[in-house]
């Protein structure tokens, strides 16, 4: 039996997903593609078993799942592609009416956070799957995840633009874990020597392809209007570890999301161990 494995289809995955199929051998997996809110549905109804999945789909369902270790989607600082686009400053945002991009949960949550905890503001929030001019028709501020944000802050035409990873970086001085690696634990007991072989795999591709940016970027198309320049650039600033310091910013997140009723409680992290 196949092991299901979800691939986000946004650029930062690319370095993972490209040294994954290109360097190991792949046969006893199956890809299913698609952004992350799709993902963790996907991956919550049983219907994929691994996946890079919303750090905020793990406190939900911490019951479902097994972390990975020593692998995530992450910032440190700044991410590039978590971006909030405004008409107005920050500064007058305060009880504004701010669209959100159904996308992603995580970024969702952090922005919510961010604006109560670091600006002391009170908002109203609204999902929305309209284009980013047409959403700033109606609303002040637009916020946008992956290549779609990407694409949009090289034509900005004005806007203001603020960048999640770095302001949660002002507020706590630790990294954003933005997605966890999950596997979920029927999976973990069933298949564990191929989620072993998987995890063995992920972690040296992960490895590889810290290396080989300048490579990868050669090899694929320019995706969509970046540009390989600009890509190579956007992967330097992602990071694909789970340290200390990331573990210490994930939990800051889920006690900030507890006390905003958002999780009931923070969970504990249990993390798969491999054979």
């Amino acid at each position: 039996m196949a092991l299901r494995v979800g691939e986000i289809n946004y650029s930062n995955c690319i370095p993972i997903f490209y040294t994954l199929k290109k360097r190991h051998q792949c046969a006893d997996y199956t890809f299913v593609q698609g952004i992350p809110s799709e993902l963790n549905q996907l991956i919550s109804d049983g219907r994929i078993d691994i996946s890079p999945s919303s750090s905020i789909e793990y406190a939900i369902n911490p019951e479902r799942y097994l972390i990975l270790p020593e692998l995530s989607i992450s910032s440190i600082k700044k991410v590039e592609s978590i971006l909030l686009f405004s008409k107005l400053p920050m500064e007058e945002l305060n009880n504004k009416t701010i669209a959100l991009t159904k996308a992603s949960a995580t970024s969702t949550v952090l922005l919510k956070i961010l604006l109560k905890r670091l600006y002391g503001y009170r908002n109203t929030f609204i999902n929305t799957e309209e284009s980013l001019e047409e959403g700033l028709k109606k609303y002040p501020a637009y916020l946008l995840i992956g290549d779609e944000a990407l694409n949009a802050n090289i034509n900005k035409k004005g806007l203001f633009v603020y960048d999640l990873g770095e302001l949660w970086y002002n507020l706590t001085g630790k990294p954003f874990v933005f997605a966890l690696w999950l596997i979920r634990k029927e999976a973990a007991l069933s298949e564990r020597r191929l989620v072993s072989q998987f995890y063995k795999d992920l972690l040296a591709s992960k490895k590889e392809a810290y290396n080989e940016l300048v490579n990868i970027a050669n090899n694929i198309d320019a995706h969509n209007n970046i540009g390989h320049e600009r890509l190579i650039k956007y992967w330097q600033t992602i990071s694909y570890d789970l340290t200390r310091k990331h573990i210490e910013g994930l939990l800051e997140f889920y006690n900030y999301s507890k006390i905003e009723n958002i999780i009931k409680k923070v969970p504990e992290l249990n993390f798969f161990t491999p054979d």
